[in-house]
Parts: structure tokens; C-alpha cells; sequence
């Protein structure tokens, strides 16, 4: 099942909030370091975090970061296999480095080009050749899809 843009976007925002905090927290903890190096303090926390937050859950739970898994989503292959444990990380880098590198505006042009007519779609799943699936099942969340989707969506789902 195709998942709803807001899930993604609510897990983007899951695992970027953490990063964002001990961003701060690094920006406006150490002032009492030495200026020589504290920065070299806040780059090794900061890419310490990265890679706890985003790198790691890719290595032990494939397909699922920690906002992921709050929204119940997974990346998977074009064809529902599982990807590479090294197409999962570099699709996180790519999709953190160019977020970074344009101040935010590759996230939202990536999330407003979210095809989901029939696949759950970004750039980067474009680039890395994956989709994005619901694993909620719940009554709720099928009913929820299915009201959200226009009557030309019903028709040409992919079976």
C-alpha cells in the first residue's frame, strides 16, 4: 500500500528533529570551550549523531529509520525486496547532503513532487530505484488511503 504524504513527511520530521536539537544543543553548549577547538567538537558530535540517528538504523532494521518506524513505512526495491544495506545509506546521504547543500529547498521540492498515484515516489527513489510502503494494515489506516484517493487513482492502481 501507498503511504500518505503526511506519513512521510511526519517521518522526515521524526528523524531531522533529532539532529536539529543536538545541532543546537552543540551550537549553544560548548560556549565555554576553546574556540580552537570547538568546532571540531561540534562537527564530531554532529556526524556522531548522523550516524546514530540515520546510518545505524539502516545497518540493524533495513528500510527503517526511527521516524519510519513511528509511522509504520519502509524503503523497499521497485519490486518489494528489500534494498542493499549500502543502497539504503546512500540514499540517506544523498537525501541529507542535498538538503543540506540547498538550505531545505531540495526537501520541499522533493516531498511536493511525491508521486503517489501508484508508487510512493522522491527524488531520491528515483535516483536509488525504490519506493516507500505502508505497513499499517489497520482498518483505519486502509480506509483512510482509500477516501483520500480520486475515483481515476481507484481505477489505475496497480494490483
Amino acid at each position: 500500500m501507498v503511504p500518505r504524504f503526511e506519513k512521510r513527511v511526519r517521518a522526515f520530521a521524526a528523524d531531522i528533529s533529532g539532529l536539529i536539537i543536538i545541532f543546537i544543543l552543540t551550537a549553544f553548549g560548548l560556549a565555554n570551550i576553546d574556540d580552537s577547538i570547538r568546532s571540531y567538537i561540534q562537527a564530531a558530535i554532529l556526524i556522531l549523531t548522523f550516524f546514530i540517528l540515520v546510518i545505524f538504523p539502516q545497518l540493524t532494521k533495513a528500510g527503517q529509520t526511527f521516524g519510519k518506524r513511528l509511522q509504520k513505512i519502509k524503503v523497499v526495491n521497485m519490486d518489494g525486496s528489500n534494498p542493499s544495506k549500502f543502497k539504503l545509506i546512500g540514499r540517506e546521504i544523498f537525501k541529507y547532503f542535498f538538503s543540506i547543500a540547498t538550505f531545505g529547498l531540495y526537501s520541499v521540492v522533493a516531498f511536493f513532487t511525491l508521486s503517489e498515484k501508484h508508487v510512493s515516489r522522491t527524488i531520491h527513489d528515483y535516483v536509488f530505484k525504490t519506493k516507500v510502503i505502508d505497513l499499517d494494515t489497520s482498518v483505519q489506516n486502509v480506509r483512510m488511503n482509500e477516501t483520500l484517493q480520486t475515483k481515476t487513482m481507484k481505477e489505475t492502481r496497480l494490483k
